[in-house]
C-alpha cells in the first residue's frame, strides 16, 4: 500500500463527506416551510432512530464486506438523501430523507476510523493514529466551516438549491472513497474475496458472537462507549437550536453561518490542543471536557444573541480534544476484525440517547416559547456527569 496516497484519499473523503451546505440552516429552512419545532425535532428523532437500528449492521458490513465498499455506498446514500430532501412536499418524505441521511452516515461511522487505523497498522505506524486522525478531523472542521458559509446564499439559493449542493458533495465523497485501497491486516480480512454471499449468514452469526465476546472482555471499551455517548449529546443539538434562538432574537438567515464557522474554528483549535496532550488516564480529561461542554450548552441556551455563538465553540473545541484520545484508546482495546463493528456500537449508543433527547428538547422549546430551555437542562446534565466521574475517581483512590 502507498500510505501517502491512501492518506490523501482519506483526507479528501473526510472533507467531502462532511461538507454539507444545509447543516447551518436546515432548521431555519424547514421552519420557513411551515414546520414546527416539534416536527423538526421528530425528523431529527427519525434520523437517530435509523442510526440506532442500522449503526451496528453497517459496522458489520464494513468488517465483513470491506471498508472501502462501505464508504462508497455511504456517499451514494447521501446523494439520494439530499435529492429526496430537495423534492419533499411534506413531513413524511422529510423523515424518509432523514432516514437515508442517517443510513449514509452509518456507513461512514466507525468505518473511516477502522480504515485509518488498519492502514497505519499495515505500515507498522499505529502510533501515528492521533496525528492522522487529527489531520482528518481538521479537514472535517474546515468542511463544516466552509459549508456554514452557505447561509450567506439564502437570498440566492432556494431550499432545493441547498440540497442539490449537498448531493454534489456526497457524490464527490463517494468518488474519493473509490480511490482508497482496502487495508488487509488479518487472515480473515484477506479471505473476504473468497467468500460467497451464501456464506454471509454463517459469517454474520460468528461475527456477532465474537464481537459480543470482545465487548464483554473489554471494560475499557464499555466505559469509553458510555462516556462518548453522554459527552456528545450537546454536539449537534447546540448547533441545531442555536439557529432557532438567533432567529427568535431577530437574526437574519444570512448570518446563521456564524455559529457554525466559529464552532469549526474552535474544533480545529481543540484538535491542535488535543494532539499535544498526553493524559495518563482519560478521567481527568473527561472532567475538563464535560464541564466545558456543559458550559457551552448553557451559553447556547441562555446567552443573548451576541454571546450565543460561543456555546457551540466551547462544545466543538472540547469534543475535538476528547475524541482524539478516546478513539485511540478504543482502537487499542479492540481487534482489527471487529474494529468497525465495535466503533459502530459507540455511535449507536449516542443515537440511543439522542432519540428521546432531540424531540424532548424541541417540545420543551415549544412549551416554554424559547429553544434554549432544553439546552440549559442538557448542559447541566453533561457537566454533572463529569463531576460524577471525578467523585468516583476520588472515592476509588481512598480505597473505599
Amino acid at each position: 500500500m502507498n500510505l501517502q496516497k491512501q492518506l490523501r484519499c482519506v483526507y479528501l473523503h473526510a472533507f467531502f463527506s462532511t461538507l454539507r451546505f444545509t447543516d447551518a440552516v436546515w432548521v431555519a429552512l424547514l421552519a420557513a416551510r411551515g414546520f414546527s419545532l416539534a416536527e423538526i425535532g421528530l425528523a431529527e428523532g427519525v434520523f437517530h432512530l435509523t442510526s440506532l437500528l442500522c449503526e451496528v449492521p453497517s459496522g458489520m458490513a464494513a468488517d465483513l464486506l470491506g471498508r472501502r465498499r462501505t464508504l462508497i455506498f455511504g456517499g451514494v446514500l447521501g446523494v439520494f438523501s439530499a435529492l429526496a430532501m430537495a423534492s419533499a412536499p411534506g413531513l413524511g418524505l422529510i423523515c424518509t430523507a432523514m432516514a437515508l441521511k442517517a443510513l449514509g452516515y452509518n456507513m461512514l461511522s466507525g468505518t473511516d476510523e477502522a480504515l485509518i487505523y488498519d492502514s497505519l497498522k499495515m505500515a507498522g505506524r499505529e502510533k501515528d493514529y492521533i496525528k492522522v486522525d487529527a489531520n482528518a478531523s481538521i479537514c472535517m472542521k474546515i468542511a463544516t466551516a466552509f459549508g456554514s458559509l452557505a447561509s450567506l446564499l439564502a437570498g440566492v439559493l432556494r431550499y432545493a438549491g441547498y440540497y442539490l449542493a449537498d448531493a454534489v458533495s456526497a457524490l464527490l465523497s463517494a468518488l474519493a472513497a473509490a480511490r482508497l485501497e482496502e487495508p488487509i491486516v488479518t487472515d480473515e480480512q484477506a479471505a473476504r474475496e473468497r467468500h460467497t454471499l451464501l456464506e454471509l449468514p454463517a459469517r454474520l452469526r460468528v461475527h456477532i458472537l465474537d464481537s459480543a465476546d470482545c465487548l464483554r472482555g473489554s471494560a475499557l471499551a464499555r466505559r469509553l462507549i458510555a462516556a462518548d455517548a453522554v459527552i456528545s449529546l450537546p454536539s449537534y443539538l447546540t448547533s441545531m437550536f442555536v439557529q432557532q434562538r438567533l432567529t427568535e432574537q431577530g437574526g437574519a438567515m444570512e448570518w446563521l453561518f456564524l455559529p457554525g464557522l466559529l464552532a469549526g474554528a474552535a474544533g480545529m483549535a481543540g484538535t491542535a490542543l488535543g494532539r499535544r496532550l498526553h493524559p495518563k488516564t482519560l478521567r481527568g480529561l473527561y472532567l475538563a471536557c464535560a464541564l466545558t461542554i456543559g458550559a457551552g450548552a448553557l451559553l447556547a441556551g441562555a446567552a443573548p444573541a451576541w454571546a450565543c455563538a460561543v456555546g457551540p465553540m466551547l462544545v466543538q473545541g472540547a469534543l475535538a480534544a476528547w475524541f482524539l484520545h478516546s478513539m485511540q484508546r478504543m482502537n487499542e482495546s479492540i481487534s482489527s476484525d471487529r474494529r468497525a463493528t465495535l466503533i459502530s456500537v459507540d455511535s449507536m449508543t449516542y443515537s440511543l440517547l439522542m432519540i428521546p433527547a432531540s424531540p424532548m428538547l424541541g417540545w420543551l422549546g415549544d412549551a416554554a416559547g424559547s429553544a434554549g430551555v432544553g439546552l440549559c437542562l442538557l448542559g447541566a446534565m453533561v457537566a454533572a456527569s463529569g463531576l460524577a466521574v471525578a467523585a468516583k475517581t476520588r472515592y476509588n483512590r481512598r480505597g473505599a
